[in-house]
């Protein structure tokens, strides 16, 4: 099958039946959605609109001929008309006019076809003192936390991470206490010195867990 034979084989949904909507999601949020994890739907962006194409799982779930594209921003190389793996890119700057053209059609065509779940925007970069700023105090921003420098939106756990919950791991660097499974927030921070085996594998489950839970949104900067 050819790549502009995708519409032929494509079967038209709801477009209302989507079982979930993403919001803002950053690139490495969005891999998550590649078809490898039989629980989450397969996405794709197109342009920074993210469309849910499980009903293409034969085409776009692993083994399919565009499997190549879950997970991923695609306009680059739907504009080419390529499944070259580094024309998976939003970069259509260069692109000419016809192959504008060619995206364009792409888009109408998934705009008819799939529902649009989210939008793709770039992660955030927060230094220590900024992520204070999430630390559910402020009913108007999310609950953030890090572990290892990587930041979680936690606020569908806002009942365990908000200011009334039983973990004070809110706006903080939390490494160190996931590791010793500790509640101090002297704990809370990414320095892991003499901590054993048993401590690092505590953290990796930990680790795991948040990130099949709750959406990466960024990482920590200095500052």
């Amino acid at each position: 099958m050819s790549l502009k034979g995708i519409w032929d084989a494509s079967r038209p949904i709801d477009l209302k039946a989507s079982a979930i909507q993403l919001g803002e999601v950053i690139p490495t949020e969005l891999g998550k959605y590649d078809g490898q994890d039989p629980f989450r739907p397969i996405l794709l962006s197109l342009r920074g609109k993210i469309y849910d194409v499980s009903s293409a799982k034969e085409m776009y779930g692993p083994g399919g001929s565009y499997a190549l594209f879950a997970g991923k921003e695609c306009a680059r190389a739907l504009g080419k008309m390529t499944m070259d793996a580094k024309d998976c890119s939003g970069s259509v700057e260069d692109l000419t006019e016809g192959q504008m053209k060619t995206l364009h059609d792409w888009e109408e065509k998934f705009r008819s076809k799939y529902p649009e779940v989210g939008k793709l925007v770039e992660p955030k970069r927060l230094t220590l003192a900024q992520l204070k700023e999430y630390d559910g105090s402020d009913k108007k921003k999310p609950i953030y936390l890090a572990i290892r420098g990587v930041i979680f939106d936690v606020s569908k756990g806002a009942e365990f991470y908000g200011p009334d919950g039983m973990y004070p791991f809110a706006g903080h660097e939390c490494a160190r206490a996931f590791a010793l499974i500790s509640t101090d927030t002297a704990d809370c921070h990414d320095n892991l010195e003499g901590l054993g085996r048993m401590e690092m594998d505590n953290l990796r489950d930990w680790e795991a867990k948040f990130n099949f839970k709750y959406p990466i949104v960024g990482s920590l900067v200095k500052g």
